[in-house]
């Protein structure tokens, strides 16, 4: 493997709405953090910008419609594909009434530090712990 390489870029929708998070759960059967828990997220394509894609795999996702915040943190992480720069988003959905497509649910935020999440979102997490987030 080429250490030099660039790394894969993924968008990561934070979504927050009366003091909950959008949160799913990763399938058993996926190369990276399998059976964890996750923010709505994915690659970003060929000419679109990380916000945009957060906004679209939040929708592909989780059924839900957001509108992108601030950028709260880029991180650069290994994975089975090779390094990956994730940026997450802060968002806040359209409609906070909407349904939401399994596996994905409302976990308030106070509840996120006993979620299995992978150690690439441990500073995103502290910042919705702290008050912090963004949208």
């Amino acid at each position: 493997m080429n250490a030099s390489r660039r790394p894969i870029l993924i968008a990561v929708a934070v979504v927050v709405a009366d003091g909950r998070v959008l949160v799913g759960r990763r399938r058993g059967d996926v190369a990276d953090a399998a059976g964890r828990a996750e923010f709505p997220g994915g690659k970003v394509e060929a000419g679109e910008s990380p916000a945009r894609a957060a906004a679209r795999e939040c929708l592909e996702e989780s059924g839900v419609e957001v509108r992108i915040g601030a950028l709260l943190d880029v991180i650069t992480a290994p994975s089975t594909l090779g390094p990956v720069e994730i940026h997450f988003h802060a968002a806040a959905p359209i409609d906070p009434g909407s349904p939401i497509d399994p596996p994905f649910e409302w976990v308030p935020i106070g509840q996120l530090v006993a979620s299995a999440f992978p150690a690439a979102n441990a500073g995103v997490i502290a910042r919705l712990m702290a008050g912090q987030s963004g949208s």
